[in-house]
């Protein structure tokens, strides 16, 4: 059973799917969402954008990713690669509140990568087998048994990390260096007014350098980086305060609330008045 997008706060959400790609590929639709997912890669080599970092994977690989925490996959050495993907909402779990803890308790609100051995490999792809072919079939009782198959999976998660598996480590060549010196430049920054030369200025490269190594190392251009940085201030704010949107846009800096307001619906599908209302029934 597939729980649409579209409907999620109304009822649980929960999907899972199995995709193969061949040749070069640079993922380019939403970088954060308000579910919580994870990644895991079946075959071929893929970088992975997070915490700030990028990280290289390799076959077996798996990241959870926090809701709203900025993320993006992007080709490594052009080579194929075949991936599962599960995204699902707390209240898809809401029924399991009893026998675990949250997933901020559970997981300390932190995104994470893991490398599992070979028997573990086997353990979480049959979860993922068994979730696959239940969405599929869509048998009754079907929402509750993939509630226990993903509860199983995180539980298994939870053990492997707490297990203190393999540590993947971040690349590290100086451009990388530069850009995530830039990266914690803009999260530190973002409420002020800033500007391509200005930013350049104070790195002390040419602009053209700048937009060239950024993009080249996280797969965003600096201006959409920002932008998503900025939505993820916004939506944290629109969902805790009753600041008046004008005053959100100003904080969070945006020049115009014009301007905030169209990047908002690109980036989140929906009005900042939209988003507040719908994220506090």
């Amino acid at each position: 059973m597939f729980y649409p997008r579209g409907r999620r706060g109304v009822e649980p959400f929960f999907q899972v799917e199995q995709l193969r790609r061949s040749g070069n590929f640079n993922m380019d639709t939403d970088h954060f969402h308000d579910s919580y997912e994870i990644y895991y890669l079946l075959s071929g080599e893929r970088h992975y954008y997070i915490h700030n970092r990028i990280y290289a994977l390799q076959a077996g690989d798996l990241v959870f990713i926090n809701k709203n925490q900025l993320h993006r996959t992007t080709s490594r050495n052009r080579s194929r690669h075949e991936r599962i993907l599960v995204n699902f909402d707390d209240l898809f779990l809401e029924p399991a509140a009893g026998l675990v803890p949250d997933l901020a308790e559970m997981f300390q609100g932190e995104s994470f990568l893991l490398r599992p051995n070979a028997h573990e490999q086997g353990e979480i792809a049959d979860l993922f087998q068994a979730m696959l072919q239940e969405q599929r079939e869509g048998a009754p009782w079907s929402r509750p048994y993939l509630q226990t198959l993903l509860l199983q999976l995180l539980i298994r998660l939870d053990r492997i990390r707490n297990a203190k598996p393999a540590v993947v480590i971040p690349e590290q060549s100086e451009a990388q260096h530069r850009v995530y010196g830039i990266i914690e430049y803009l999260d530190a920054h973002y409420g002020e007014k800033l500007t391509l030369g200005g930013i350049a200025e104070h790195f002390f490269i040419s602009s053209t350098y700048l937009c060239r190594t950024f993009k080249q190392t996280t797969g965003f251009t600096m201006i959409e980086y920002l932008n998503y940085v900025r939505i993820r201030e916004t939506k944290a704010l629109l969902r805790t305060t009753d600041w008046r949107v004008t005053r959100i846009a100003r904080e969070t800096g945006f020049e115009s609330i014009a301007h905030f307001g169209r990047v908002f619906k690109e980036i989140t599908g929906r009005s900042p008045l939209q988003y507040r209302k719908q994220n506090r029934e």
